[in-house]
């Protein structure tokens, strides 16, 4: 076996990571965190073990196996290749393996319920037959989501960070797309383009997670400008009165994010329904990080 010499570096600090860890993942499938000495047993058993049954698991397969041979190859972090590497050993196994939880992963209790509800979508599609519909495609957004969630949690590689949201949402955006039967004399009209940004509680500002999708809705419309409509929600935590104006704040600072991004003020049309169109329904008074949100949709 050959190691490289910054994995001799990596080697010797090992045990101090152990011992800094506070996270409990011992429910997981694939325990957070991997081992550099077992990288390359890792990922000859995933090149040469077991062969997933489905196209979902060898799609999803060969993009856990890329992402470790990346980790390895062009960053030297062995610690995360040897995760990713155990990962598609495990889906060879036709194991199903779920999209990272971000409580697994060393981020604040914010960051936690942001990224925690982009999770919760990407498996409720996977769940309502992604998998089986759009197999390369469910694969490629399990795996731009764990790649976002992992380089976020780094937090130094900014490009990268934003490339593998970006190619996540071009993912949900195709599992989102209406499957329409083809018909001769009335042809249906293209869905929007759809985005979600979450806010803290009570709070009107941008956070760093949806800069990123304000990012990605721009260059979208960019590729192709249509009308653009924004919509601003809250939870049902305090008087409906005091939220649908907190709802027009969310809905103005998107708005003005969009417009700093290049989208004419006259091409967008803003909204605010403050508590009454939760995406999570939950009885008056709840505080929810899911419904506190700006829905942000772009016709084609």
């Amino acid at each position: 076996m050959q190691f490289r010499s910054s994995l001799l570096i990596a080697i010797g600090s090992v045990s101090m990571l152990a011992a800094c860890s506070s996270i409990d993942n011992s429910g997981t499938a694939v325990a957070y965190g991997g081992n550099p000495l077992t990288y390359d047993s890792s990922l000859d058993s995933a090149l040469h073990g077991a062969e997933p049954t489905t196209a979902f698991g060898k799609d999803l397969k060969a993009e856990y196996i890329a992402y470790a041979e990346r980790e390895a190859d062009e960053w030297y972090d062995f610690f995360d290749a040897d995760f990713f590497a155990r990962k598609a050993a495990k889906v060879a196994q036709n194991e199903t393996i779920l999209p990272e939880d971000p409580a697994n992963w060393r981020f604040d209790d914010q960051e936690i319920a942001q990224k925690r509800a982009v999770r919760e979508e990407l498996i409720g599609l996977l769940d309502g037959g992604a998998r089986e519909a759009m197999p390369d495609v469910a694969a490629t957004a399990q795996a731009r989501y764990d790649c976002w969630i992992e380089e976020s949690e780094e937090g130094w590689q900014t490009d990268l960070i934003t490339k593998c949201w970006k190619e996540y949402e071009d993912a949900i955006a195709k599992l989102k797309a209406p499957k329409v039967a083809a018909t001769e004399t009335q042809p249906m009209a293209a869905a929007p383009r759809l985005f979600t940004i979450f806010f803290d509680f009570d709070k009107s500002e941008i956070t760093p997670v949806a800069k990123r999708v304000l990012d990605a809705a721009a260059e979208q419309w960019a590729a192709s400008p249509g009308m653009v409509t924004v919509v601003g929600h809250t939870d049902s935590s305090g008087p409906a009165s005091y939220n649908q104006k907190l709802s027009q704040r969310r809905a103005d600072t998107a708005a003005s994010a969009l417009e700093a991004r290049g989208i004419k003020a006259d091409g967008l049309e803003e909204k605010a329904v403050g508590e009454s169109d939760l995406l999570i329904p939950t009885p008056d008074g709840v505080r929810e990080p899911r419904n506190r949100r700006v829905t942000i949709s772009i016709d084609n």
